[in-house]
């Protein structure tokens, strides 16, 4: 009896070690990151504050919208902001570029140049994208102003 206890003492020492010692594998396949630009894409609403010549102006409600045209691209259309006669009309900047990871992306320092009702608008615009946030800062020549509006947008998706 205490021959057939000691085997049966080792056999199941030996199926534990064996057990123990298997390798597991993940049968979930991991999957592919989603492309930068697909990563950043949609509307997003907060406030711009813009200023010219030291004297700043806080536009709330302002509506972000970017839109992913290829996996590394985005366009950003910004909605109209300010009183007539000085309103600028809603904006869109084509061919922005977009890199990053992991929930922290940047939007490559980009030169515009448009024209929306008659008006020429051009400018710079870059931003970063992480924790779910977005933040642009956008240098912006509109029509016959002789100094740019030097504004800056922070907002969390929609």
């Amino acid at each position: 009896m205490k021959k057939f206890t000691t085997i049966f003492a080792t056999m199941m020492l030996c199926i534990g070690l064996s057990t123990g010692f298997t390798s597991c594998s993940d049968n979930e396949e991991d999957q592919p990151a989603a492309p930068a630009a697909k990563s950043v894409e949609g509307a997003y609403l907060g406030d711009m504050t813009c200023s010219v010549m030291g004297s700043e102006s806080t536009f709330e409600d302002m509506t972000f919208t970017l839109a992913a045209t290829d996996d590394a691209t985005v366009s950003l259309t910004m909605s109209s902001f300010g009183e007539p006669p000085m309103q600028v009309p809603e904006i869109t900047i084509p061919d922005i570029k977009v890199s990053g990871e992991n929930g922290t992306y940047t939007l490559a320092t980009t030169n515009f140049d448009t024209e929306s009702n008659g008006k020429k608008i051009s400018g710079v615009v870059q931003g970063t994208f992480a924790d779910n946030t977005l933040d642009v800062k956008i240098n912006l020549q509109y029509g016959n102003m002789p100094m740019p509006l030097i504004c800056s947008f922070t907002a969390t998706k929609k």
